[in-house]
């Protein structure tokens, strides 16, 4: 029982323990302010009480801060004071019931709920709820900061995870054999096409290196990025892929973990069959807030291996960030990816 209530509040036996002996020494020094120096200073009813209201206060202030308006968010000062408002009504509401009731079972309405007495217990209650609560929301906002900070930990490493992931794809002794054997196959061919597949290359190579620094880059830069990539990896498996991105829909001011176009391209060609014939087509477009990837579905008949890592990191990433999650749409004849964005004015990005 005493666990189940203390994973419902999210504190420990030691937190308990010094609230207890907070409440235990704040009614003994009332008492000694007051006069009262005798052996009934000492005695436990009046801490239990205390502490029995505390617990109350604490049960109000976790209801609320699980309420929906509140569960899904990082809280700061605004939503800790609207918590306290509510919970301080509340009480106010539930003590001030109790005390009736109590009143009118032992025949002492008259005397109890005159002004000034009325007057005398609301302010009581007013400063324990602001006691009270102002410990177990600075607890609660310890907790919070303190897992915000593991996820952000565990975010930079699943990054740097997928950088050296793409990074390694990338100056994958294969893939420079690849391409340097296309780019040696077209300068022999068509001069032309392998100065475009040379400036590719380079243009890849250099947004490799400059967003392998970043946790978010600009959207427009990641779809460069990607575009870079499609056209190497067109020039070696043919005209069978095509690639459409709808320019007039990519929303300015957006940003993206970097290499989540890339990615998506990759599962693309890994498990799809294209042919010159009867192309592959993948769109790329936008919405405000999502960016969504399309391909017809062609599946290969023998599927080369992957491990899934690069999608599942992104996963992992995009639901950290934005708190929502990657949409995957898998229909018999389509394949659709979401890609929620975040606003580049909300987020810190690493210069």
């Amino acid at each position: 029982m005493l666990q189940r209530f203390m994973a419902y509040l999210q504190v420990d036996r030691t937190f308990l323990l010094l609230v207890f002996l907070f409440s235990y020494f704040m009614v003994i020094s009332n008492r000694v302010r007051s006069g009262m120096l005798s052996w009934y200073t000492f005695t436990p009813e009046g801490p239990i009480a205390q502490f029995l209201s505390a617990l109350l206060i604490f049960i109000l202030l976790k209801f609320w801060l699980t309420r929906h308006k509140f569960a899904k968010q990082q809280l700061n000062w605004r939503h800790y004071l609207q918590i306290l408002i509510i919970a301080l009504l509340c009480y106010l509401a539930f003590s001030n019931m109790t005390g009736l009731l109590i009143a009118a079972i032992f025949g002492n309405i008259a005397r109890n709920y005159n002004a000034n007495a009325l007057l005398q217990a609301n302010l009581s209650y007013i400063v324990e709820v602001v006691i009270y609560a102002g410990i177990y929301l600075a607890y609660h906002h310890s907790k919070q900061a303190e897992q915000y900070r593991q996820q952000l930990a565990d975010y930079n490493q699943q990054l740097a995870q997928l950088h050296i992931q793409q990074l390694k794809a990338q100056m994958n002794p294969h893939f420079v054999f690849n391409s340097l054997n296309t780019l040696d196959e077209l300068i022999t061919l068509d001069p032309e096409r392998a100065s475009q597949y040379l400036d590719n290359f380079a243009g890849l190579y250099r947004l490799s290196l400059h967003n392998a620094e970043k946790q978010l880059v600009d959207l427009a830069k990641e779809i460069e990025f990607s575009a870079h990539y499609f056209k190497l990896m067109q020039a070696r498996v043919g005209e069978g892929y095509q690639l459409q991105i709808q320019q007039d829909t990519l929303p300015a001011g957006r940003v993206i973990p970097p290499f989540t176009v890339q990615v998506l391209l990759e599962n693309v060609f890994l498990h799809n069959q294209g042919s010159n014939a009867a192309p592959l087509q993948i769109n790329i477009s936008a919405t405000p807030d999502s960016l969504v990837v399309t391909n017809l579905r062609r599946p290969k008949a023998k599927v080369q291996a992957g491990n899934g890592i690069g999608l599942k990191n992104l996963a992992r990433q995009l639901r950290f960030l934005t708190g929502r999650n990657l949409h995957i749409d898998e229909q018999e004849h389509k394949f659709s990816v979401t890609v929620p964005l975040m606003d580049a004015g909300s987020v810190c990005i690493t210069p």
